[in-house]
């Protein structure tokens, strides 16, 4: 089982097909934005204050202070700040700017919690103890793998997305479908993932062999972390070449 991008178009409806999510530096002296905080003002609105307290949305006895991460370069959102600053009952009554903007705000806050979370693991120390995460059998993968090894196949559900879910859909989640099942490298500024719709083809009807090919076998992931001025572009040039040639 593995997460592939006809998952992503289906229930988070974004739109997976288009240019590889990286660009140049856009921060810096001489460059768009001075400083990251300066970036966040201009498509946010705002960026998180160490001076000021921040209400929960969902709870009005919990408030907290928020920085833009540990470093004094502030390269960081808080992902509770986004889901707590740009949260709303309805957002039929913002005007054009400032919708644009907690779209941005909610496209940021997926990227950071489901599709490509850092190691900062700041999302988890929401849901768990981090200090006895490993004693915990429901926060352990080895958990998780001994649960999907003793599934039976009576217990899976192999095609979830049948003609009548794709029927009920919006347009967006259905219009990369000509990619779902390409083996190609996921880019998303410093991080690349492998999309291998090849292990999981009972997903789309086939039927799988076993003539799966490995992840390329000098894959390594690179840790963003001191590498505010790196052009992404250049540096994963030879991924972002594979990703256009899906």
């Amino acid at each position: 089982m593995s997460i592939t991008l006809q998952d992503v178009a289906l229930i988070l409806g974004l739109q997976i097909d288009g240019p590889a999510l990286v660009g140049n530096v856009v921060v810096g002296a001489g460059r768009r934005w001075a400083s990251w905080p300066d970036c966040c003002d201009d498509l946010l609105g705002q960026h998180p204050e160490r001076d000021v307290i921040y209400q929960d949305p969902f709870n009005p006895r919990v408030s907290s202070k928020f920085r833009m991460g540990q470093a004094q370069a502030q390269t960081c959102l808080p992902l509770r700040w986004l889901r707590w600053t740009f949260y709303r009952d309805s957002y039929l009554d913002l005007n054009e700017i400032d919708f644009w903007r907690h779209v941005r705000a909610y496209i940021l806050f997926l990227m950071g919690t489901y599709l490509v979370p850092d190691t900062s693991g700041c999302e988890i120390h929401l849901r768990w103890n981090q200090e006895f995460i490993r004693q915990l059998p429901t926060g352990s993968l080895s958990s998780y793998r001994d649960e999907l090894d003793g599934l039976l196949d009576s217990q899976v559900i192999w095609e979830p997305y049948t003609s009548e879910v794709r029927s009920q859909v919006a347009d967006i989640c259905l219009s990369g479908e000509a990619i779902w099942l390409a083996r190609v490298p996921l880019v998303c500024w410093t991080r690349v993932e492998w999309h291998l719709p090849d292990r999981v083809v009972r997903q789309f009807g086939l039927i799988p062999t076993t003539e799966v090919q490995p992840m390329e076998l000098k894959f390594a992931r690179v840790d963003g972390r001191g590498k505010a001025d790196t052009d992404w572009m250049v540096y994963h040039l030879p991924y972002i070449g594979l990703w256009e040639d899906r």
